[in-house]
């Protein structure tokens, strides 16, 4: 800090100091924008991170796999995971059909963003808007970023750089060295070939900005029963009387690749679970500011409290105190229920610390924010 000295007079007998106040800056944080407000710059800049990530290779991992490929297996196995405890032939969903369905996926979000920084330094995860369909279709959905969208049965997609192969003379200046096309590894292509795959017949969707703003606010009131139990709920499975075009209804629409249990394989996973963290990120600060003098964990109902749904507590990894598969840190008596090559495709997370429901409560503390649509 820079000080100007002042005048001073003879009368002054005392020396004068002046003390440089040091300037504390907060840390800076991420910021994810709407996909359709991104610039071209931002939208290249992303799409070259995917596709690199897709072309490094996995450490570890079968011939032709990349760590993309990686994050696709790790959505897969999630759903079938053995746990210390659990009878032999069980296995637990850590990241969907329950209330942890939120803080997981938010964990993976965090994971894959820091990857494609290593890949292209400042690379943000984009979000989809589902309630601002033209933009979407105008702006997402088009060769020049993720490529068009299909009617009817599932089949490649037939523009952008998510083709495979891709032909040079489309290839970007940033395109890998001796990579032929973004394709879908054979060990997670669920029947819809190596190719990227899109279609689907029928799917309602969008949902209006009403139907949004409502799942935003939503709050139902019951007794022994916390409102994230209904607004989890709506957020992934939908919900008639709210609306039922929310997660798995996004999924749907896209259809192909995205419909599976490997859905990852197309980036628009990405944008649409953005969303879906988005969405709930909004609900939580609506609700922290309705309840003055809250904490985060306020908002998240406590490991002891019975499901409305099913009566019986959230099954381990959904509890707040619960760590989350695959961030389990050096926990043994864990283990997943997929095939043994897919297995091999693992990322190895075993050397990093045991990661919390509760600990992805606090976006702020977690380094990112969301910019709202339009800005």
């Amino acid at each position: 800090m820079r000080t100007t000295a002042t005048h001073m007079t003879a009368a002054h007998t005392t020396a004068a100091r002046i003390t440089a106040v040091p300037i504390t800056r907060e840390p800076a944080m991420d910021t994810r924008k709407s996909a359709a407000d991104l610039t071209p710059a931002e939208r290249d800049a992303f799409l070259e991170a995917v596709v690199r990530l897709k072309h490094r290779p996995a450490p570890g991992g079968p011939a032709g796999a990349g760590v993309y490929d990686q994050f696709v297996a790790l959505h897969g196995a999630v759903m079938a995971v053995t746990t210390p405890g659990l009878p032999p032939g069980e296995t637990v969903n850590f990241a969907h059909w329950d209330i942890g369905f939120c803080a997981w996926h938010r964990k993976y979000l965090i994971e894959f963003e820091k990857a494609l920084q290593a890949e292209v330094a400042g690379v943000t995860l984009p979000y989809w808007d589902w309630s601002r369909h033209t933009d979407a279709v105008n702006k997402l959905f088009r060769a020049d970023f993720l490529g068009s969208l299909r009617a009817g049965s599932p089949g490649p997609v037939t523009d952008g750089v998510l083709r495979d192969p891709l032909p040079p003379a489309e290839r970007p200046a940033w395109w890998p060295a001796g990579a032929e096309g973004f394709p879908v590894h054979p060990l997670l292509e669920e029947g819809f070939g190596t190719s990227l795959a899109r279609g689907s017949v029928g799917v309602g969707w969008p949902p209006t900005a009403a139907q949004t703003t409502r799942l935003e606010q939503l709050v139902i009131q019951q007794p022994g029963v916390h409102p994230l139990w209904y607004f989890w709920l709506v957020l992934e499975q939908g919900h008639d009387q709210i609306t039922s075009r929310t997660h798995n209804r996004g999924h749907n629409f896209i259809g192909g690749h995205m419909s599976g249990a490997f859905s990852p394989n197309d980036p628009v996973f990405w944008l649409h679970h953005a969303n879906v963290d988005r969405l709930w990120a909004n609900w939580q600060k609506r609700r922290q500011a309705a309840v003055p003098g809250s904490t985060h964990e306020d908002h998240y109902p406590p490991g002891s409290q019975l499901s409305p749904f099913t009566g019986s507590q959230a099954p381990p990894g959904h509890r707040p105190d619960d760590a989350m598969w695959p961030w389990v840190g050096g926990a043994t008596g864990f283990g997943v229920s997929v095939d043994s090559a897919v297995r091999q495709l693992l990322p190895d997370y075993s050397g990093t610390p045991a990661v919390t429901v509760k600990e992805m409560l606090d976006l702020d503390a977690l380094g990112y924010r969301y910019a709202p649509p339009g800005t």
